[in-house]
């Protein structure tokens, strides 16, 4: 089976969330996921793939707000 979410580097030093199912990268909230550090991103993409039954473990993945592509 093949994964459906991976972290890769992107050409501005960043890493983003992959979708191989639609062949584009992942758009949360009309935002791109993108992160500052690949294991960040591999986090966010393992809870992706996991889905719902890991959920819970959500608070140990927390992200640091300086690792979010979202500046506010």
């Amino acid at each position: 089976m093949k994964i459906r979410f991976e972290a890769i580097p992107n050409p501005s030093c960043r890493f983003e969330i992959w979708d191989n199912e639609t062949g584009e990268p992942v758009v949360h909230h009309d935002r791109l996921l993108t992160f500052a550090s690949a294991k960040s991103a591999a986090r966010i993409a393992d809870f992706l793939n996991n889905g719902r039954s890991h959920r819970r473990r959500a608070a140990e993945w927390c992200v640091a707000t300086r690792d979010l592509g979202w500046v506010g």
